[in-house]
């Protein structure tokens, strides 16, 4: 089995105080891949297909390279923070790049799961910007159940305990800590088992 792990900084984990990726070893697609090891599950590569800073219209634009080409047979897709940030966050444009990558994996019969947007600090990108997420996150649901595409939740347990799920210490709380690709790993080793 080839799991494509596709999506931002989060899948690629990243270390926002110093603006740079972290270990690949910290990263969830990492944790995933030693978690089928552990379970003697050698016939599984796990792919960190994570780019930091990047957006929806990105995961569509390399979706071939990223998932296709590599021969996955699972794509989890965690993008959304990217987006939603920006000044000019557009949910209809979010939710059609969104539903363009879901169809591609429909059509190349790729088991597909989606991770909610992370919360994020306010002094990340303003209050307006943290009040989008479970909107955004509602209408990501709603889509992905239109396509029967499992949906994990990386947005309530983290906001709950941002000092123990996200690894900034000086700049605004915004990328996963290793607690937390540890929790998003075991989601998805456990949908899959």
């Amino acid at each position: 089995m080839i799991i494509s792990c596709y999506g931002d900084s989060n899948t690629r984990y990243y270390l926002g105080d110093r603006q740079q990726d972290g270990p690949d070893a910290d990263s969830y697609p990492s944790v995933l891949q030693q978690l089928f090891r552990d379970a003697g599950r050698t016939d599984v590569t796990v792919f960190n297909c994570g780019y930091p800073d990047m957006q929806t219209d990105f995961g569509v634009a390399h979706f071939e390279e990223n998932v296709t080409a590599r021969g996955a047979d699972v794509c989890i897709l965690g993008y959304g923070t990217n987006n939603i940030r920006q000044p000019d966050a557009d949910l209809a444009r979010y939710l059609a790049e969104f539903e363009a990558m879901l169809k591609k994996c429909a059509g190349g019969g790729v088991k597909t799961a989606a991770l909610l947007i992370p919360w994020y600090a306010e002094d990340y990108c303003g209050l307006e910007g943290q009040q989008r997420i479970p909107v955004w996150n509602e209408a990501l649901r709603s889509l992905c159940a239109r396509y029967g595409v499992r949906v994990l939740d990386t947005y309530t347990p983290f906001a709950a305990d941002p000092d123990r799920y996200f690894n900034e210490t000086q700049t605004p709380k915004r990328h996963y800590s290793p607690a937390a690709t540890r929790e998003i790993a075991r989601m998805v080793f456990d949908w899959l088992r």
